[in-house]
């Protein structure tokens, strides 16, 4: 039988494992992934109460239905947005419901809305037309150092992220460009 404090030990050595499973799996997708970058677009640069960040959204974040290919996709499903170069920039060339198996990139997100979940029926699906479907990727907030965003507008300048991109879709953020010079 295990003691008070062997037990208050072993729950903070869990928490502590988990901490670092986290840490190391970004690092390795810092390491190991693809660099890419994608043309962002910033919606919020403050929080009173987390200090400065910058919420954006990606260009890839708002994708035309038609690249779906006629799949049936629906709120909070998983999606793998495979990508190409154009330019400087990566862009969508498609999105499926499953991992890609052949030699493209693709990042991994999760449908945010345009995927119609009717409130009457859970398990209905909408096909799209010519609607668009919002992806999320887990990398659209970037804390900034204290006080670097309090007089700094993202409007009317060009801005842009460094995401790595690791072999199964999974992105971490590396830095954000504004006019094609590191910020901040």
């Amino acid at each position: 039988m295990l003691t008070k404090q062997t037990k208050f030990i072993l729950a903070i050595a869990l928490q502590v494992v988990i901490i670092f499973a986290i840490i190391i799996f970004k690092l390795s997708v810092l390491a190991g992934g693809t660099d890419v970058l994608l043309k962002i677009a910033p919606v919020d640069p403050r929080d009173l109460l987390r200090g400065d960040y910058v919420t954006f959204q990606y260009d890839i974040s708002s994708i035309d239905s038609h690249y779906a290919n006629r799949q049936q996709i629906r709120n909070g499903d998983a999606v793998y947005v495979v990508l190409r170069q154009t330019g400087k920039y990566w862009m969508v060339q498609g999105v499926q419901k499953n991992q890609p198996t052949g030699s493209e990139l693709f990042i991994k997100g999760k449908v945010e809305s345009g995927g119609l979940e009717s409130q009457t029926d859970p398990f209905s699906y909408q096909r799209f037309g010519d609607s668009r479907i919002h992806v999320i990727y887990g990398v659209e907030q970037y804390f900034i150092p204290e006080g670097e965003g309090r007089n700094f507008s993202f409007w009317n300048k060009e801005a842009a992220a460094r995401v790595a991109v690791d072999d199964n879709g999974n992105a971490a953020l590396k830095q954000i460009y504004v006019n094609d010079k590191p910020w901040p």
